[in-house]
């Protein structure tokens, strides 16, 4: 049963994010409506507002069948013209920022909801117009349900007014950085939440640790942890994933172990398997590493010679100082531990050490060769360092990369202008006396 219920949970999951999701539902409203309206039709609805609000009502067949037909292929043309436009923004995107950004843009509800009453809009009409017999049976000719189809038109071109505006905002960097940065800031606030700052039991420490093989090749979003703990707890097994989520597994290789046999082996692997969410895609919501990795490939992107747009990159690092702040807060490894609070699953957490120096290596190697961003790298380590108050052993990691950042400051700056500013920074982080060792400065001379 739990099986059964993890794989719903897994489905509905995808069906709720897919981009198909709001466009059917809605469209599907929209047909129920239009085979009620058909239906209240017979019941003389027309006829009883006509008396009221004879402006209302269309009695002409005609005139009823000539607006739908307009409605329904005006439409069709702001169906096209939506498309196109979608098509030419992610195109663009993949072009000045990182592709990966792109699932990001295509999953916006809002987008998703206008396409829905566009389709829902002229699903309805169709459904009408086919019941529109010929003008010498008034009794038949649905008045208020053509007067609904309307007034859905004048709906739909308000919401293609605000797809124009909604389109624009979308594609400005500004706008998709800030949109990953409150995903993966978000995510990250949950985790600290959840973390209870467990320890390690000795049934990880004197383990007979058995692996156990991955059933298909994909990148590990995301477990149901209820269901892996009550299966733990059925099989009495502490459970240890040896990839952090996020990170892409092949096909019969060790991904999980567990710290002793189990009789029933094959049977626990599937059961196991049904609570585990692959995919191929990388959305921040699922995992905030893939926030941080998209946050700095546009950063990357932005100091590339094609884009050359170091003011984006200086905001993005400004994006991953907050991130990195939260990041602190968490352990390395992440514990969970079952409802009679012990420890049954242990996730080899991506550590602090390997996520800052996979995002600054990149961001160092591209802007080495502008003091602002260098600067800013600087002004990050900064902020940092006093946060490190509470978390003293990041500061190794934090003056480790520091020193990385001066070699290829002395390296790649040779104006004395750029070089003094660089010192300023470094003298203020040594001031603030809390790393072991002060950080040496650039010499104006070389």
């Amino acid at each position: 049963m739990k099986k059964i219920l993890s794989k719903i949970k897994l489905i509905y999951y995808y069906i709720i994010s897919s981009i198909g999701f709001f466009p059917t539902l809605i469209s599907v409203l929209f047909a129920a409506l239009a085979i009620l309206m058909v239906y209240l039709e017979t019941k003389g609805i027309s006829e009883g507002l006509h008396d009221r609000f004879p402006f209302l009502i269309i009695t002409s067949g005609e005139t009823a069948h000539t607006i739908l037909n307009s409605i329904a292929t005006g439409i069709i043309s702001l169906i096209v013209f939506s498309f196109t436009m979608v098509m030419l923004v992610l195109n663009q995107a993949g072009s000045n920022f990182s592709p990966r950004v792109i699932p990001g843009l295509i999953s916006h509800q809002s987008n998703q909801k206008i396409l829905g009453i566009y389709l829902g809009t002229l699903i309805y009409s169709l459904i009408i117009m086919v019941n529109i017999r010929s003008e010498s049976y008034y009794e038949e000719l649905p008045g208020i349900a053509v007067f609904l189809s309307m007034a859905f038109t004048f709906v739909c071109l308000g919401c293609f007014v605000y797809f124009i505006h909604s389109i624009s905002q979308s594609i400005q960097i500004d706008h998709i950085l800030a949109g990953i940065h409150r995903i993966t800031k978000k995510k990250l606030e949950q985790l600290i939440r959840q973390d209870k700052h467990l320890l390690v039991t000795k049934a990880f420490e004197e383990a007979t640790w058995v692996e156990l093989n991955s059933p298909r090749s994909g990148y590990v979003q995301s477990i149901d942890l209820e269901s892996v703990l009550a299966l733990c707890y059925k099989y009495d097994v502490v459970m240890e994933f040896l990839q952090p989520l996020g990170n892409y597994v092949l096909e019969a290789t060790p991904f999980v172990r567990i710290n002793r046999p189990v009789a029933e082996l094959e049977e626990f692997c599937k059961e196991l398997a049904a609570h585990v969410n692959y995919g191929q895609g990388e959305l921040p919501d699922l995992n905030y590493l893939y926030g941080f990795k998209q946050i700095t490939e546009s950063a990357v992107k932005a100091l590339s010679p094609s884009v050359n747009d170091p003011g984006t990159a200086m905001k993005a690092i400004d994006y991953l100082s907050e991130l990195f702040a939260l990041r602190m807060k968490l352990t390395d490894e992440q514990l969970v531990a079952d409802k009679e609070k012990v420890v049954r699953i242990r996730f080899k957490q991506e550590t602090f050490d390997h996520l800052f120096s996979l995002c600054l290596s990149s961001i160092r190697n591209y802007g080495k060769h502008d003091s602002l961003v260098m600067s800013r790298l600087l002004y990050m380590f900064k902020n940092l360092l006093y946060i490190t108050i509470h978390f003293i052993h990041r500061r190794q990691i934090l003056y480790k990369e520091a020193l990385l950042l001066v070699h290829a400051s002395r390296k790649s700056l040779s104006d004395p202008g750029d070089k003094e500013m660089i010192n300023r920074h470094l003298k203020e982080i040594n001031a603030m006396k809390v790393l072991a060792k002060d950080l040496p400065l650039l010499s104006l001379t070389d």
